[in-house]
């Protein structure tokens, strides 16, 4: 799953993060507007990478966790510090995890996150050709892989 799109937050407020393209999946559905939904119990391997940038001049926090059915995954949370503003030039942090979890049937693993300042925000960008080509980056890019069943 891919997010291609900003995602801003609100200081302290935990923001579940929502993919907008679906690459590659088998087993599974992405609706877009919630996490992704497996049709078959086992245990996942659930792996992310997030695009962090600071537009402030101070380093700020940023939490990322998994969520199944809406409730917190133990073990799971993550703290990455988004490096400070150098400059004209923002902070920029990948933060990247992976975890096994076990899932029924019909339920929704979701990815959430938090920040403690609104100037740490997911950033994407298109696909340059100038002064090089280079293909789009995504804001959030996760992957969620049947590994064997319970």
């Amino acid at each position: 799953m891919v997010r291609t799109t900003d995602a801003s937050f609100t200081a302290n407020t935990a923001t579940q993060i929502t993919f907008d393209t679906t690459d590659f999946i088998s087993g599974m559905v992405n609706d877009g507007t919630d996490g992704i939904e497996v049709l078959q119990a086992g245990v996942y391997n659930y792996q992310y990478s997030v695009q962090f940038a600071n537009t402030d001049t101070q380093i700020h926090a940023a939490w990322i966790w998994l969520r199944v059915n809406g409730v917190d995954v133990a073990g799971t949370g993550s703290r990455f510090d988004v490096p400070a503003k150098h400059g004209s030039s923002d902070g920029y942090l990948i933060a990247a995890c992976n975890f096994y979890v076990q899932l029924a049937a019909n339920d929704t693993a979701e990815l959430w996150a938090a920040v403690d300042n609104t100037g740490v925000y997911m950033e994407a960008y298109a696909a340059q050709t100038v002064p090089f080509a280079m293909p789009a980056i995504p804001s959030v890019v996760a992957t969620l892989s049947f590994v064997s069943a319970v």
